[in-house]
This record gives structure tokens, C-alpha cells and sequence, in this order.
């Protein structure tokens, strides 16, 4: 009887080694977390998650034999989880000081930045940034154009999940200004047939990829050394997703 228990428990440690090491050739170098921010990455109509940096990021991780697995998330649960765990990345973040030592970067894979903007038949003009406190503004919460706005004092933010709901406010007048990205504002209200203009540019600054500072340095290495490569044939970071 010993020698049949014994048996099986051989078989079965044996089964959760072998489960063990396959659950480990399946798992991907790094985990991607990313949000809805168009045209830079989004999901598209089948599902799938697309996007101008999607594109860069999936072509340097295959230049550079990287295994990668992404996943559309809110802002605010993806940046968590990347926080917390080794070999997960946010594609991507704003790379600012206060955030330059939390996490290891690859980038930029584009220069991008934030600014205010009203609907274009909009009277408003502004030429500092605490002009824009005499308006309701909407701005999506946790990003760094937020939270520049709150440390700045700003008293009349609307906060909300997804950049795409301060296009209906501002249609319906439930704000004056978006706070939104440079680039992707004016995408975002061109798809919706909506005319904005940008009435105060706030900052201008790269767009990376953010990981887990204990992620593997070997995989980082390899990306950066890609990119590297990829704007050794471009003469403008904006131009590397073509």
C-alpha cells in the first residue's frame, strides 16, 4: 500500500512540475497594460487592441524576441497593477519627474502633452494657466495633466474615467475646456465631427512605455536597443510608427 501511495504522490508532483514548466513557456516576458487613448492605442472593432505606439511596441518587442501579452484596462487599475508586479509595463505614461524614478522606461515612442481646449466657436482666451480656473473643466482622473491642474489649484475640475465622455460634456455644456492630450483631443473630437481648438498648451512631453522597476533588465535592454534602432531611421520620434 506505502509503496502505491507513494507512487502516486511521485506521479502527481511529477504532473505539477511538468504543469508548472509549462505554465512558465506560456508566460510572456512582460504583461502590457494599456487604456483607450486615441490614435495612440485603443480597442478597435473586432476587440483586438490597436493603435499608432500599439504598433511600435508590438514591432520593437519582435525585433527585440520580447513575448509580450496586452491587456485594456482603466487607467487607474492598470497603472496599479503595474505598480505591484515585476514584468508588467503601462503602455504608456507621460514621463514626467515625478514619475521618472518609479518606474524603468523605454522610450519616447512619442512625443505627445497636454493642453486645454474649448469647442472652436468659443470665445475663451487664456494666457496663464490659473486663467483657466473661471471655467469647468473636465479631465480624466489619475492622469499627470490632472494632477497638475489639482496641485495647481484648479476649482472647477469634473473628473472622469474615460477621456471620450469630455466630448459629450463639452457638447452639452456641462463644461468649458477639456483637459486632454495634445494629440489625441484633437483626433478624439475629428472622429465625433466636433471643431476644438487648443486655447492653453500646458506641457509637451514623451510618451513610454513604464514597467515595474524589478522587471527583467535583459528584456528592457533588448527594447531600448530596438527603438534605438528604429530612430536611427527616422528623424522624428513621431515618424517611428510608419
Amino acid at each position: 500500500m506505502r509503496t502505491l501511495v507513494n507512487g502516486i504522490a511521485f506521479i502527481v508532483c511529477l504532473f505539477g512540475l511538468v504543469s508548472h514548466a509549462a505554465a512558465d513557456a506560456e508566460r510572456p516576458d512582460l504583461l502590457i497594460y494599456t487604456e483607450n487613448y486615441e490614435p495612440f492605442y485603443f480597442r478597435d472593432e473586432n476587440g483586438g487592441i490597436a493603435g499608432r505606439v500599439t504598433n511600435i511596441v508590438r514591432t520593437l518587442a519582435q525585433d527585440a524576441g520580447v513575448s509580450i501579452t496586452m491587456r485594456l484596462a482603466p487607467f487607474k487599475r492598470g497603472l496599479l497593477v503595474t505598480q505591484r508586479k515585476p514584468n508588467t509595463c503601462f503602455m504608456a505614461l507621460w514621463r514626467t519627474e515625478a514619475r521618472e524614478p518609479n518606474f524603468e522606461w523605454v522610450g519616447p515612442l512619442q512625443i505627445d502633452g497636454f493642453a486645454y481646449f474649448a469647442l472652436a466657436e468659443n470665445k475663451i482666451k487664456l494666457s496663464a494657466h490659473s486663467d483657466t480656473f473661471a471655467y469647468s473643466t473636465g479631465a480624466v482622473a489619475g492622469w499627470t495633466s490632472t494632477m497638475d491642474a489639482q496641485q495647481a489649484g484648479h476649482p472647477r475640475l469634473t473628473l472622469v474615467d474615460s477621456d471620450i465622455l469630455n466630448v459629450d460634456m463639452l457638447l452639452a455644456g456641462r463644461i468649458d475646456l477639456w483637459l486632454g492630450g495634445l494629440l489625441s483631443a484633437p483626433y478624439i473630437a475629428d472622429k465625433r465631427g466636433i471643431k476644438i481648438k487648443n486655447v492653453f498648451t500646458l506641457k509637451e512631453v514623451d510618451l513610454s512605455l513604464a514597467c515595474h522597476p524589478d522587471s527583467n533588465p535583459d528584456v528592457l535592454s533588448r527594447l531600448r536597443k530596438s527603438l534605438k534602432l528604429r530612430y536611427s531611421m527616422v528623424d522624428d520620434p513621431n515618424n517611428a510608427s510608419r
